[in-house]
């Protein structure tokens, strides 16, 4: 398991809620972010800006807990390649609940009756490296029109920025939304904690490239409507997303997102900045005020739905599909069910007695043998699979002398070897052994006979003498 799932694995179990952490007593740097995000909405706010920051200090108990909790994860062996990490994970987790603050702020004479401004702090871990970033923050809020599909924001490496449909549900890791709950959604902290993070999400960066790349960054109405707002465009392409702080280490980073919330008909409008400078409240902010007032002129969905034939949809390129309503699916769903073939069915009473036959491993007819039925089974085997009767010698049957073979009273030859009955049999000569010859005797000295050359060298020698 690589060392990233490793390090997953042990957030999700801390089971760590940035919520259970807020109290309205803000330190000196909660203080001075949030006058920063207001400052620019002096003029247009009416009453009391409520605001929430992380406490240690007056949440003691439930971090001591936290911290036990972690701890007696970190025993668990199979962290034991990235406890280091692991350990510097719980110490930076510190500061991100003293950077995270955020304000609800209400408004007049602006698309929203609320609006909540946030800090986005992230420990990241990647590359085997940890890394605290907390320059992200984001605007979001509600405006009371609802466009119908949810779309996304966003900048592919080496293109133009560009507004996408998205198809489906936003990867909320798990978290479902009580659509029961009265007020505004945009006040439920983790339910928005939960879109943020969805917006990293491979699902939603992957729909924003197939838009670019299938549909030639056209054929949505919502979209194409948006891309049409040139001021609109040159706000938001001012926004620092992702890829240009160079945390998304892809090439496509989702930095805005308008959310239809059908419970309320209302739509969530978000958009988030990860600029370092103290200009990204004006730039952020400005882009939130924009997309907003934009998306409550797109067409509306009964205006996009005139346009359509009745049961059909179209897709973001225009190709119509076909749609149903529940009631022409049940009566298809019944028009098969008639159109199957007669299959047989079984009573219980049925069923109890195969299962019977089963467990008893001898079904119901089926032939049975006995040891002896085998038995005279595997004689007539032997015998090629004819009934043959083995043969036994004749008592009174004798057997030639010669050759063995039996013979009947009254025969006076052996059929075979034609010899008399009662002769015995000729006695066989015995073989003569080959006689061994003597070996060669050798020549003795004396018997051996001079040759020439010693008979001339002996007359040489006399003559001499």
């Amino acid at each position: 398991m690589s060392e990233e799932k490793l390090f997953e694995i042990f957030v999700n179990s801390l089971e760590f809620d940035i919520n259970d952490y807020f109290v309205e007593e803000l330190s000196d740097l909660q203080k001075e972010i949030i006058d920063d995000a207001t400052f620019i909405l002096k003029e247009n706010v009416v009453g009391d800006i409520k605001s929430l920051g992380g406490s240690i200090k007056l949440n003691q108990d439930k971090f001591d807990e936290l911290m036990k909790k972690a701890e007696t994860e970190l025993e668990n062996v199979k962290y034991k390649e990235i406890k280091k990490v692991l350990k510097d994970y719980l110490k930076k987790l510190k500061e991100l609940i003293l950077k995270t603050c955020l304000a609800i702020i209400p408004v007049k004479e602006l698309p929203w009756v609320d609006l909540v401004f946030r800090t986005i702090p992230r420990i990241m871990y990647e590359n085997n490296q940890l890394t605290f970033l907390d320059n992200a923050i984001a605007y979001y809020g509600e405006i009371k029109c609802f466009i119908g599909r949810t779309t996304v924001y966003g900048k592919i490496k080496d293109q133009k920025p560009l507004f996408a449909p998205f198809t489906g549900n936003l990867d909320l890791h798990g978290y479902n939304l009580d659509d029961s709950e009265k007020g505004p959604k945009s006040k439920i902290f983790p339910y928005v904690n939960a879109i943020i993070n969805a917006m990293d999400s491979t699902l939603t960066t992957s729909q924003l490239a197939k838009y670019h790349e299938n549909f030639q960054r056209h054929g949505d109405p919502i979209c194409d409507f948006l891309m049409g707002d040139e001021e609109l465009l040159e706000s938001m392409e001012k926004i620092n997303s992702g890829l240009d702080s160079t945390r998304i280490k892809s090439d496509i980073t989702i930095c805005s997102l308008a959310l239809p919330i059908p419970s309320d008909s209302t739509t969530l409008i978000l958009v988030a900045e990860e600029g370092e400078d103290q200009n990204k409240y004006s730039r952020c902010f400005e882009a939130f005020l924009k997309l907003s007032a934009a998306c409550c002129q797109v067409p509306s969905i009964k205006q996009e739905t005139v346009s359509q034939p009745p049961g059909a949809i179209s897709t973001p390129g225009g190709q119509q599909l076909k749609a149903w309503t529940a009631e022409e699916l049940a009566q298809e769903a019944q028009k098969r069910m008639a159109a199957q073939p007669n299959i047989p069915a079984w009573t219980e009473d049925e069923l109890a007695k195969f299962s019977s036959e089963r467990g008893s491993g001898i079904p119901e007819g089926m032939e049975v043998w006995t040891e002896e039925d085998l038995q005279e089974l595997a004689e007539k085997r032997r015998g090629g699979g004819l009934n043959i009767p083995e043969w036994a010698p004749d008592e009174k049957m004798t057997e030639c002398s010669n050759c063995g073979y039996s013979l009947r009273p009254g025969w006076t030859k052996c059929p075979i070897c034609e010899t008399s009955v009662g002769e015995k049999p000729p006695e066989k000569p015995e073989e003569e052994l080959p006689k061994e010859e003597p070996p060669e005797e050798e020549p003795s000295e004396e018997n051996v006979e001079p040759s020439d050359e010693e008979l001339n060298k002996e007359e040489e020698n006399n003559g001499e003498n």
